[in-house]
């Protein structure tokens, strides 16, 4: 049964992790900071257009917010703050991706050939993806990077609910697995000691840094890493790494 304290609860541990308040979030989404505050206690709802924008901000889902999930819906087992920096380590479901995908093979075993020949329409299939999922995240699918290079690809995809795609628009499926997901912000950043980070240097960090250090390692059921956007906002983004833990 939903329960409205409870779900007034959720917003504010989601909130913290995601290090905003409540004057940011009234913000970012145009409402006051009291309407956010009687949210957060449970003394009244946000109507259903609020609801989608707190999600978007939160990336998260509508059902995860009001803890309606499913079996279908990411879960975060733990999390592991380094200083001000969050990892979480998420039990991500079966996953598909659509948009355009370059693989190296075709392109002399060369990755950088296939993506400088393709500079200036990658982005142009995934606006083509039947049934996004939402909040619609434009995501960097980086595939078999840390083996040799003709084995690796490039995916410029959206998540989506249907294999079942338009001509044109390439399909990746991955398996359930554990990811270690981080955000690129300045908390972040402080960890290899810069003010500003890019995602390839969060992975590096997290690689060979954060996840010897926590006892895990590279998933080898098939999933890949990923960089996630928001489609609207745009912005830093955050990354999946796909681990196992022994």
């Amino acid at each position: 049964m939903f329960n409205q304290t409870v779900f007034g609860e959720n917003l504010r541990n989601i909130k913290k992790k995601r290090s905003l308040t409540q004057e940011s979030v009234a913000e970012k989404i145009g409402v006051s900071g009291q309407a956010v505050s009687k949210w957060e206690k449970g003394e009244c709802l946000p109507d259903v257009y609020n609801l989608k924008l707190l999600s978007r901000l939160y990336r998260t889902s509508v059902d995860s917010l009001l803890q309606l999930d499913s079996d279908e819906d990411e879960k975060i087992v733990q999390v592991i703050r380094i200083g001000g920096a969050v990892f979480e380590i998420i039990d991500k479901p079966e996953t598909i991706l659509a948009g355009r995908i370059l693989y190296a093979k075709d392109y002399d075993n060369n990755i950088d050939k296939a993506l400088e020949a393709n500079e200036a329409e990658k982005w142009l299939s995934s606006a083509k993806v039947v049934d996004p999922v939402l909040p619609i995240c434009n995501i960097c699918l980086s595939v078999n990077f840390w083996l040799d290079e003709s084995k690796r690809a490039m995916g410029f995809v959206k998540q989506t609910t249907t294999e079942k795609q338009l001509d044109g628009v390439d399909v990746y499926k991955m398996p359930r697995s554990l990811y270690i997901r981080t955000y690129v912000d300045r908390h972040a950043a402080m960890l290899i000691s810069k003010e500003v980070c890019e995602v390839w240097e969060l992975f590096h960090y997290t690689r060979d840094f954060f996840m010897p250090a926590h006892g895990f390692f590279m998933a080898d059921n098939g999933a890949q890493e990923m960089e996630v956007y928001d489609a609207g906002e745009g912005g830093p983004g955050y990354m999946y790494m796909p681990v196992k833990k022994i």
